[in-house]
C-alpha cells in the first residue's frame, strides 16, 4: 500500500522530537509483529513513540476497540452464529487488517459515542456517523466513506402522500442521531448537512436506544407509538423487508450527510492515527473495497458524493 508523504512526515516528525528529549519508550515488539506493509509495521520502523499516541496505543495492544450497534441492518448486525456482518462490520475489519491488528468489538449507547469523552473505553467509531458542526467539536473525523441521505417510512394504511401531510405527527428515530434532530428541528443552518425538504411542521419525536426499537416497537403491535419513521433509505430498506411490506418509504430524500470514521477528541493524541485512517479510507475508495462492501450489503454503492 502507498504511504503518502504526509504521514510519513508526520510519524518521522514525532521520532525525531521524541529523540531530542531523551528517546522513545521501547516498543514491547518488533516490526515483525505485524503484517509486511501493515500501518502499524511501518509506524514502528519509523520509531514513533507508542505510549503518547493512539495509533501506538492500539499497534502496541494488537488490537482496535471499534464501537458499533448490533441491531442496525444492513450496516452492522450479529449473524446466527455471533459474527458481525454488514457494511459497517466489513469496513471495520477491512481497517483493522490494514492497521496490523485486529477488532475488539465494543457496543455503547450511541448517544455515549456521539457526546465524546469516551475514557479509553473504544477506540474508534466506525458506525455510520454522520458528519456536524455539533459533533465536531468532540470527535475528530476521518474523510468520508460513504454518504447517506435521510428518509421517513409510514405504514402502508397512512394516507400521507408528502413528508408536509406529516404535520402534528409523531416521528421516532434512534436517540443522538442526525435523524432525530431533523424531526425536531432540521438543517437549514447546517453547513455540513444539506436539507431537501423541512421536517413536518409540529412533529412529535418518539426516540428509542437505537433505531432499530422503533420496528421492534411497531412489529410488537405497538402501532400507536410513532406515526413516521426517519432513517437512511438501506436501513428503512430492510425494515420494510423484515416487516414483511407494513411500512413503505415517502417521497424522496429530505437531508444528505457525509459518513465517516470518528475519534475521541479528549482521547490520547490521534493526529497520527487520522492521517493513517484518512490513507486507508482513500485506499480503500481506490481500489475499490468500499465500493464492493457497499454492493454486497446496501444492494448499491453509496461511496460517492
Amino acid at each position: 500500500m502507498r504511504i503518502k508523504s504526509t504521514f510519513l512526515a508526520l510519524i518521522a516528525g514525532a521520532a525525531i522530537v521524541a529523540a531530542a528529549c531523551g528517546g522513545s519508550a521501547t516498543p514491547s515488539s518488533s516490526a515483525a509483529r505485524f503484517p509486511d506493509g501493515s500501518y502499524c509495521a511501518k509506524s514502528l520502523a519509523l520509531g514513533e513513540d507508542f505510549t503518547k499516541t493512539l495509533l501506538w496505543k492500539v499497534c502496541d495492544a494488537g488490537k482496535i476497540v471499534i464501537s458499533t450497534d448490533p441491531a442496525y441492518p444492513p450496516y452492522s448486525s450479529l449473524d446466527a452464529s455471533g459474527e458481525y456482518v454488514g457494511f459497517d462490520s466489513d469496513t471495520a475489519r477491512e481497517v483493522a487488517k490494514r492497521l496490523g491488528v485486529t477488532v475488539e468489538w465494543a457496543t455503547p449507547d450511541w448517544s455515549a459515542i456521539t457526546a465524546g469523552n469516551w475514557g479509553g473505553r473504544w477506540d474508534l467509531s466506525v458506525g455510520s456517523m454522520t458528519q456536524t458542526d455539533d459533533r465536531a467539536l468532540v470527535v475528530d473525523f476521518v474523510d468520508p466513506y460513504f454518504y447517506e441521505s435521510g428518509y421517513v417510512i409510514v405504514p402502508v394504511t397512512s394516507t400521507a402522500a408528502t413528508v408536509a401531510d406529516l404535520a402534528g405527527k409523531t416521528g421516532c428515530a434512534g436517540e443522538s442521531t442526525t435523524h432525530s434532530t431533523w424531526i425536531e428541528k432540521g438543517y437549514a443552518d447546517s453547513a455540513t448537512v444539506v436539507q431537501f425538504n423541512a421536517p413536518p411542521v409540529g412533529a412529535k419525536l418518539k426516540t428509542y436506544k437505537t433505531d432499530h426499537m422503533c420496528i421492534e416497537a411497531y412489529l410488537s403491535g405497538r402501532t400507536n407509538d410513532w406515526d413516521f419513521m426517519a432513517q437512511s433509505k438501506e436501513f428503512l430498506e430492510a425494515a420494510i423487508t423484515e416487516s414483511n411490506g407494513k411500512f413503505k418509504i415517502l417521497g424522496e430524500a429530505n437531508f444528505a450527510g457525509q459518513i465517516s470514521f470518528a475519534l475521541d477528541k479528549s482521547g490520547p493524541s490521534d493526529a497520527s492515527m487520522l492521517a493513517a485512517l484518512n490513507e486507508i479510507v482513500a485506499a480503500m475508495h481506490e481500489d475499490g473495497t468500499l465500493s464492493g462492501f457497499s454492493t454486497k450489503n446496501l444492494g448499491r454503492d453509496v461511496t460517492k458524493p
